[in-house]
């Protein structure tokens, strides 16, 4: 039964027992880069404990075979925070790392004197060598009619997924993909809907159950209703819950849904 949480993550996953979920999909605040949670710590030091703390908690409730997928931004000026996580979950062997993936965005912020910044980054991790994995390929025809490293003919007529994901475009803020809250506030950081698919169906098959730590605006989560996946979702702020994720949930008729909050009266919900 897919599942609405408004409650912090953390909380969440200390409550559940070990290896309960097939894969993770996080995409926490960044810090100090967009929207008002990215500026809640004091400095790196304090949102770097922070992230250890509900990475280490992820590593856990993660399955054995399973997959945690940490999206972040490079944070130039910033203290560089993405790089200290990764560099912290290999030292300490807590995941392995298969890719670091790099998303251009079509939209970017820059400087009078400088290039503009126009990418999001994607850490793929595994808990063990022993993983679900489904290939990857894009939308665009291959036309190589050469013979695969094997020496055989190539089998798929679509190009693979590499590591930097250009084939995809994040949601702009005309697109229907994007959300307001009910004082006209936007949500900053939406997800594109074909993303989190990509990462859905790469790393989980039908039936497994996905958790994701920052509901957001709930974008993983419709995803994982179209590719029929189990899903769990937690969002620590009741307004995004309210009144972004439960409205799109019931749009789209996702029956059975549990919701542990109080839902407001203009909201529409099948029990």
């Amino acid at each position: 039964m897919p599942k609405i949480q408004c409650k912090d993550c953390l909380e969440h996953m200390k409550s559940l027992d070990s290896e309960t979920y097939n894969l993770i999909i996080a995409d926490p605040p960044y810090f100090e880069i967009h929207g008002d949670f990215d500026f809640v710590w004091r400095d790196l030091e304090e949102y770097l404990l922070w992230s250890k703390a509900w990475i280490s908690e992820a590593h856990r409730v993660l399955k054995s075979n399973g997959s945690f997928y940490l999206w972040g931004k490079i944070g130039f000026g910033k203290g560089f925070a993405l790089f200290k996580i990764a560099d912290w979950m290999e030292e300490t062997n807590l995941f392995q790392i298969r890719n670091w993936i790099t998303q251009r965005n079509c939209r970017g912020r820059g400087t009078k004197r400088g290039y503009m910044e126009a990418r999001e980054e994607l850490i793929f991790c595994t808990k063990s060598e022993s993983y679900t994995w489904n290939s990857a390929y894009t939308e665009e025809f291959s036309n190589r009619n050469d013979l695969g490293f094997d020496g055989k003919p190539r089998k798929n007529g679509f190009k693979r997924v590499s590591d930097v994901w250009i084939d995809i475009a994040e949601a702009s803020q005309s697109s229907n993909q994007r959300f307001k809250l009910s004082d006209g506030t936007p949500f900053p950081t939406v997800k594109a809907q074909r993303l989190c698919e990509r990462i859905i169906k790469a790393s989980s098959n039908l039936g497994d159950h996905v958790y994701i730590p920052f509901g957001g605006s709930g974008s993983e989560a419709i995803a994982c209703d179209r590719l029929h996946r189990e899903w769990t979702l937690t969002e620590a702020n009741k307004k995004f819950v309210d009144e972004i994720i439960v409205p799109r949930v019931a749009n789209r008729n996702i029956n059975g849904t549990m919701y542990l909050g109080n839902l407001n009266k203009k909201d529409k919900w099948n029990d």
